[in-house]
């Protein structure tokens, strides 16, 4: 009798190892790269053309952020001064609206400083009707640097010693995100500081599924192919023609969306466009397909440089590899976060609709 306990305690503890070795964890989430984030432009005191009037009927100060990375960098949880060094004085950029604190690459976000409400007292660090408010206010006699800081408080981007700022004149780079320093010969908060007129609203990755056996797609053959979604973040339609979509980043002009077409290839206002990777090479659908094993993904404007990329694998990715039917998408429209959809599940894959 003993030794027919010992046996099956021994088969239990052996199938129980294997069960537990066996059963799947999901991957920890790609720490955020912040180094994308700079600060471009910013304002002392706005008089003319301003930018934001607050509840007490004044002109706010501003910063404009610049996200130069392919990727979209959510900001919430960073800090920003205009004082560094001193901890005391950081703001932290409120969390929890990650629509509004979401950039996109090669995006801009403009932070209001210094705002008071109707009775004349400060406007707190938050978030309200769409816009980011720091308390904190700039002053080109007392304040020479404004500094961004990651959530851990590393030092990301700080600005130009913008002490002496006239009146009305704005400090800013003369190349976004990476030019030097100068009093700008005119004010661009929340568009390029080259004086040219911003698109419309930005054309993202939005959802993708790498190996599809059971899911039609809007536009397929019938076939269920692999495919990826475009989502237009803007409130104006954006034609992709002539955009470049390609499965391997450092190849970025690997299949061209058409030109002569554009009731096909136009992504409406916060609509969508879903990209067939089937390999055809015709219309939206591409010259490769996706590997069910992980890969690359990457959209570009002008075949040269990617817009915005991502590598995809089972573990050390940018993102998780979706898996069979399944897809790995925004969790929420142009959010900044990822999520696998699992087909069968309270969120499944949506091509061509929305993730919310």
């Amino acid at each position: 009798m003993k030794k027919y306990f010992f046996i099956t305690a021994i088969m239990a503890l052996f199938f129980t190892g294997c069960v537990k070795d066996e059963m799947p964890t999901a991957p920890a989430p790609e720490p955020i790269d912040y180094s994308g984030i700079v600060i471009n432009e910013l304002i002392t005191k706005d008089t003319s053309d301003v930018y934001f009037t607050d509840e007490s009927g004044k002109a706010s100060d501003w910063i404009e952020l610049y996200n130069k990375g392919n990727k979209a960098v959510n900001i919430a949880g960073m800090w920003i001064t205009d004082n560094p060094g001193t901890e005391a004085d950081y703001n932290q950029i409120p969390d929890g609206s990650d629509n509004v604190t979401t950039i996109p690459p090669k995006g801009f976000i403009v932070l209001i400083c210094g705002a008071k409400d109707a009775g004349g007292n400060d406007v707190p660090t938050s978030i309200s009707d769409g816009k980011v408010f720091i308390n904190m206010g700039l002053s080109s006699s007392k304040d020479q640097y404004v500094a961004i800081y990651t959530p851990d408080k590393t030092e990301v981007d700080k600005s130009g010693d913008f002490s002496g700022l006239p009146d009305d004149k704005s400090f800013g780079r003369s190349t976004d995100g990476t030019g030097d320093w100068m009093i700008m010969a005119n004010k661009t908060p929340g568009a390029p500081n080259d004086g040219s007129t911003p698109e419309a609203g930005t054309l993202v990755i939005n959802e993708f599924m790498a190996s599809n056996d059971s899911w039609d797609v809007p536009g397929d053959n019938g076939d269920q192919p692999d495919w990826i979604e475009i989502y237009n973040t803007g409130e104006t339609a954006i034609d992709m023609g002539g955009w470049f979509v390609s499965d391997a980043l450092d190849t970025p002009d690997k299949y061209q969306i058409p030109t002569d077409n554009a009731s096909l290839t136009t992504v409406p206002a916060h609509g969508f466009l879903v990209i067939i990777c089937d390999g055809t090479s015709e219309g939206l659908h591409t010259n490769f397909k996706l590997s069910g094993g992980g890969e690359e993904i990457a959209i570009s404007k002008d075949g040269v440089n990617v817009t915005e990329g991502y590598t995809y694998c089972d573990t050390g990715c940018d993102l998780p590899n979706p898996g069979k039917d399944n897809s790995t998408g925004r969790d929420g429209d142009g959010a900044a976060t990822w999520v696998v959809f699992q087909k069968d599940s309270s969120r499944q894959p949506t091509p061509g609709t929305s993730n919310n």
